[in-house]
């Protein structure tokens, strides 16, 4: 279970991932960035080129919202957690053609269909990470409309790009709520007449 610091240790790991596996197959030192809106306000410098992660959106899975994990030791409520989806878009912050296309597709053919990352990949950034969690990367479907729509709201010009979700962080409750002591005894007002209380 992920907590405050897992959403960046994911981004991370994904960071990682794609530096050794990419340097593994292009060479040299490819760099690979975790980008921030403030970043697309500029250009690549020359001879910087960069695969970067931009995160556009974060949203809770529909899918896992109302899942709950078991009670504490020695408490009886359960505790409710934050299922997100990290919508990344994979850009190639280059100033030549070639790097532009071949980091783009290197780190789409690493990624494949689907790339997980388990505990061991992300766990030393955020320790609360379980062993038994884990996320995957998988291609998102968007239409050039909407990808279009995403690079108009974004301060810089359009670059080479495709769409990813990671999928589920799953985030635990900031503080778990205190237990009452067990309910003894009800109390159900009444009124002179002996009849409950409307």
């Amino acid at each position: 279970m992920a907590s405050h610091l897992g959403i960046l240790a994911v981004l991370q790991a994904l960071r990682e991932r794609l530096s050794i596996r990419m340097a593994a197959r292009l060479g040299g030192n490819p760099q690979v960035e975790i980008l921030g809106s403030q970043s697309l306000t500029g250009t690549p410098q020359p001879n910087t080129d960069t695969l970067g992660l931009y995160v556009h959106r974060v949203s809770v899975d529909p899918f896992s919202r109302n899942r709950h994990l078991p009670p504490q030791p020695g408490r009886h409520l359960p505790r409710p957690e934050l299922p997100v989806n990290l919508h990344v878009m994979l850009i190639a912050w280059c100033t030549h053609t070639e790097q532009e296309i071949s980091y783009l597709a290197t780190a789409i053919q690493i990624i494949g269909s689907a790339l997980s990352l388990e505990s061991a990949d992300v766990s030393l950034a955020d320790p609360d990470w379980g062993h038994e969690d884990s996320v995957q990367v998988l291609p998102e479907e968007m239409s050039t409309e909407d990808l279009m729509r995403i690079w108009d709201s974004l301060p810089g010009d359009y670059r080479l790009s495709a769409p990813y979700l990671i999928k589920t962080v799953r985030l635990a409750p900031d503080l778990d709520r205190a237990d009452g002591p067990p309910v003894r005894t009800l109390v159900f007002p009444m009124d002179e007449r002996g009849g409950t209380a409307q």
